[in-house]
């Protein structure tokens, strides 16, 4: 058979497999295939935003859908290979995070952006020395972390560097992570601002948080602070108006602070009462002695004191009160404790055998007898003028009543 006719018996042939549908492969579903980077980070100023994207096995019947998740990111455009979208200025305390959610059919895809907070200054600390950490005092079961972040760390009296820059954090958490009994470990979390006045789990006390720059202290309207291990990152948008960004790398460690005193250095044999009229006292306000945000206020009280001569008689007591910040105002009544409203416990720092004294103690003149002053109340009024009266209601360190009334001529200055 020539060529020519085989070719016309085939015909029918292949016209009839050339008219058969072409199989269709169900299993191949259509994909996004996402270009850009995810997560995608922005400026804190209000920007433009492009995700670069691929369809695989698409059609054309189907387009695809973009949309946000956040009221601060807003679709602009949807083309062919690219989703624009826009964010607005990030007036945030921080850092913030949204998605842009892709959908072609069934196929989905998502992007994570974030928006950098808007920073007037980034602080690099290098050390938390004034940090200190205080087991829950009541029934809550929240303890405190009250964490100091500077470059210059404090004077060897416990005081602050005048010229040096320090961002006080009042941070509260359910764990207890301590390797000793005097050191705690800041637990990792994201510890947010509460202003309602009831502090819980991963949660800063604004009372106590504050930024301190040559001597003066700014209050923080927002904050947050994450904690990881051996660092550090907190967002702070300052009372006046700047956002800061601070980070530390290094020990999550702090010393624990202990209100209970050490036992048995009252000279105390029973308990001791009182009625003085006509003393004498100075009160001097020394700033945040315990860092956290008190104004500390240092009371001392004669029975007898002569000032020219120095002559002193009859008892005598110091009485730490604690102050809300930049106040003056002493009138009213304290508990045991350390935070505001508190008298701060006596206590006793060891000198190689010998103590030194600190914090609310009652004394006679050439210290014959002496007593930490470590539970009950101290009330305070003003009769009038520089006259007050002192009414004291406590327990030394071994269980003996210091118990009365102190009235008497004074001033109040600043340290």
């Amino acid at each position: 058979m020539r060529i020519r006719d085989l070719l016309l018996a085939l015909t029918p042939l292949l016209m009839a497999v050339a008219c058969e549908p072409a199989e269709v492969n169900d299993s191949l579903k259509a994909e996004i295939v996402v270009l850009s980077e995810s997560p995608m980070w922005l400026d804190s100023e209000q920007s433009m935003g492009e995700i670069e994207y691929t369809i695989k096995n698409g059609n054309t019947s189907t387009k695809l859908e973009a949309t946000s998740n956040v009221r601060w990111a807003n679709i602009v455009e949807i083309k062919e290979d690219r989703v624009s979208f826009v964010v607005l200025k990030n007036e945030d305390a921080g850092d913030r995070r949204g998605t842009i959610n892709l959908k072609y059919g069934d196929a989905r895809a998502e992007v994570t952006i974030y928006q950098h907070v808007r920073v007037d200054e980034d602080f690099s600390a290098t050390t938390t020395a004034g940090s200190m950490f205080r087991h829950s005092n009541n029934d809550s079961g929240v303890h405190n972390y009250f964490v100091v972040l500077s470059k210059d760390g404090i004077k060897d009296d416990g005081t602050l560097y005048p010229s040096g820059k320090y961002y006080c954090f009042d941070l509260y958490a359910t764990e207890v992570v301590s390797k000793e009994e005097s050191v705690a470990t800041i637990p990792n979390g994201t510890y947010r601002l509460a202003t309602d006045g009831n502090i819980g789990d991963r949660e800063m006390n604004y009372m106590y948080s504050y930024y301190v720059y040559m001597g003066q202290e700014v209050g923080m309207a927002d904050a947050e602070v994450v904690v990881e291990d051996g660092k550090i990152v907190a967002n702070v948008a300052l009372a006046n108006g700047e956002n800061h960004r601070v980070e530390y790398n290094g020990s999550l460690e702090i010393p624990v602070y202990d209100a209970t005193v050490t036992e048995g250095l009252s000279t105390l044999t029973g308990p001791h009462t009182f009625e003085i009229k006509g003393g004498v006292f100075v009160g001097a306000f020394v700033g945040d002695l315990m860092y956290n945000g008190c104004n500390t206020c240092q009371v001392y009280l004669y029975e007898y004191l002569d000032y020219e001569t120095g002559e002193e008689r009859g008892d005598q007591f110091q009485i730490d009160l604690q102050l809300p910040s930049g106040s003056r105002d002493v009138v009213g009544t304290y508990t045991h404790g350390t935070s505001e409203g508190h008298f701060i416990p006596g206590s006793a720092e060891d000198l190689g055998g010998q103590y030194m004294q600190q914090n609310s103690w009652y004394m006679t003149a050439g210290y014959i007898d002496f007593a930490p002053m470590v539970r009950g109340s101290i009330k305070v009024e003003n009769l009038g003028g520089s006259t007050y009266l002192f009414t004291i209601d406590t327990v030394d360190d071994k269980g003996n009543a210091i118990k009365g009334t102190f009235e008497g001529d004074g001033e109040f200055i600043d340290w």
